[in-house]
């Protein structure tokens, strides 16, 4: 008896329950409406505030649909469809979360890099709807997979998919559904080069288009038969076809893509008709266009996607895990377990995929400065070389000022101040004083340098030396190419400086110098003595002369390689790039 006293009041609160969720569900945005960006984002505040997950589900879908209706590309939907989907997958909403992932696919559908997750996201909404028995919104996703297809020139399935989607709108009774089913239809056709039906499809969806107002249906029907047109011949049709299209696009900024596509076929007819004038208008205006599409914010969010999307299918991993413990009712415990067992392993894998790759990734950084750092000390110590070369460059110059032009020239005031001094002797000394200047700027810039080239200015070096003993020979193989005088100037240095330790430290009874001009614009260097040699591998690297030599093969990208045992010779051989 209490049982059934009890009964109604169940019966009263259930029906209350139900009122309340419906009234609460009535208060979440409406799709059909149009909202404020000021009303929407005080929506989302409000929500968040409550933490109602639902309320934000339908929040960040009506203000997808809002970016769409009204700015264009250059405020993209997805991010709002993606967090809409997000929120209505964590309240279970299986229906609305497919109707959202077919939409995000619809996006993809004619972009190459992601093409393959328009067909994944369609082909899911497509399978749970009619595994739903929801025809109404089987429908359209339908439609898209067929198109896929279609721009893929993959005919194989294309008729039997538009066949179910006559089939299910005899149901379902929508007209624009049947305007997107005929705009197929004249699609495929017209790649199966049957241009009559194609035409006849394409009118019947432009008549839908402009009797429901749907401005990218009507577009599309006549950029379609503008191509048929164009297959038959009829050229005055076809650009009328063209104009019709280009004035809809022109004023839809979201068909900026189809926009694009019709400037092209435009600039195709005024080619084919000799008019190059328009046919350049019209690619210019193609060419703005695909600017304009590639630098909106629809596009950067789609190219940013892919990324997005390898973390929703491990999301999607672990949620299907999460479903799939709900469906079991044999051993129930054991399996929650078990299950746990799978979401803790996964999340100890991707916590440890995450800390391997940051050890991984600072590694690398880490490894990257360091190199960084090695070349900036080697740049900093060829500098500092080249600095210290020019120093004691500066030095040497001084001292030749000083202890021989400084001296002759005080020689030639106190002769020219005594009386008894003939012009014959000033005239001497000066002619001596002239010679030392010569001296001193043929060795700060060889004149054969300047006037003869690199080759010449070496030989006339080694004829300077007037040695005997040892015995200085000098060879050069290839065609020779042009090297900057800055180069040629510090290749020379390189060998006067080998050519003097030679000279100075070797005891050799022969010295080799060699210049090979290669093909791949490479220069080898070598100088070779037969003299005392010594171990390079106690090699003193820190003097002055082969600080020199080292810091200018450095500045020169140069690889130099150094042998030497007692009693065996040296030999030094520099390969220098110019390419």
């Amino acid at each position: 008896m209490k049982n059934l006293l009890l009964s109604p009041k169940i019966t009263i609160l259930f029906l209350l329950l139900k009122v309340s969720f419906a009234i609460s569900q009535d208060e979440y945005p409406s799709l059909s409406k149009n909202y404020t960006k000021t009303q929407l984002d005080q929506l989302l505040q409000k929500y968040q505030n409550k933490k109602d997950t639902l309320g934000l589900a339908y929040t960040y879908w009506s203000y997808a649909k809002s970016e769409e209706k009204q700015y264009g590309l250059n405020y993209s939907p997805l991010t709002n469809l993606r967090k809409s989907m997000e929120c209505f997958l964590i309240m279970k909403d299986s229906a609305n979360f497919y109707n959202i992932r077919g939409a995000l696919g619809s996006y993809f559908m004619d972009r190459p890099f992601i093409k393959e997750y328009a067909k994944e996201y369609i082909t899911s909404a497509v399978d749970y709807f009619r595994v739903k028995n929801q025809p109404i919104s089987e429908i359209g996703h339908l439609v898209n997979l067929a198109n896929i297809d279609i721009h893929e020139n993959n005919f194989k399935n294309v008729k039997e998919i538009l066949d179910r989607v006559e089939m299910l709108n005899k149901k379902v009774k929508d007209e624009a559904y049947e305007g997107r089913l005929h705009s197929s239809y004249s699609d495929y056709y017209y790649r199966i080069a049957n241009y009559d039906e194609s035409l006849k499809h394409a009118e019947i969806s432009y008549r839908i288009g402009k009797k429901l107002q749907i401005d990218w249906l009507e577009a599309l029907s006549l950029y379609v038969k503008s191509k048929c047109l164009d297959a038959l011949d009829n050229q005055e049709e076809r650009l009328q076809a063209l104009l019709e299209s280009q004035k809809i696009v022109e004023s839809n900024s979201i068909l900026l893509p189809l926009q694009k596509e019709v400037y092209y076929e435009t600039q195709n007819y005024y080619f084919k008709q000799k008019n190059f004038q328009k046919a350049y208008d019209f690619m210019n205006k193609a060419r703005k266009t695909t600017e304009e599409i590639y630098f909106s914010k629809m596009e950067s969010d789609v190219r940013a996607f892919s990324e997005y999307n390898l973390l929703e299918k491990q999301r999607m991993v672990v949620s299907k895990i999460a479903l799939e413990k709900k469906l079991a009712d044999i051993e129930l415990d054991k399996l929650l377990i078990r299950q746990q067992m799978y979401i803790v392993l996964i999340i100890l894998a991707i916590l440890l995929i995450s800390v391997l790759a940051y050890a991984y990734f600072s590694r690398q950084r880490f490894n990257r400065l360091d190199a960084e750092k090695v070349k900036k000390n080697i740049q900093i110590e060829t500098l500092r070389a080249l600095i210290n070369g020019q120093e004691i460059e500066r030095l040497r110059i001084s001292q030749e000022l000083h202890d021989g032009l400084g001296t002759l020239l005080s020689r030639i005031k106190f002769q020219t101040e005594n009386i008894n001094t003939s012009k014959d002797q000033i005239a001497e000394m000066i002619d001596d004083a002239c010679a030392e200047v010569r001296i001193i700027s043929s060795n700060l810039q060889p004149n054969a340098l300047t006037q003869f080239g690199l080759i010449r200015s070496i030989d006339d070096l080694i004829l300077k030396q007037n040695s005997t003993s040892p015995n200085i020979i000098f060879q050069h193989f290839g065609k020779e190419f042009e090297i900057s005088p800055e180069s040629s100037l510090m290749i020379f240095r390189i060998i006067q400086e080998l050519m003097t330790n030679a000279l100075k430290h070797a005891d050799a009874s022969e010295i080799l110098i060699q210049l090979v001009y290669q093909e791949e614009r490479t220069l080898t260097i070598t100088v070779e003595d037969d003299g005392k040699g010594f171990d390079d591998s106690k090699a003193q690297p820190e003097n002055n002369g082969w600080n020199n030599i080292r810091s200018r093969v450095n500045y020169l990208h140069g690889i130099i390689t150094l042998h030497s045992e007692p009693t065996a010779g040296t030999s030094v051989t520099i390969s220098i790039p110019f390419v």
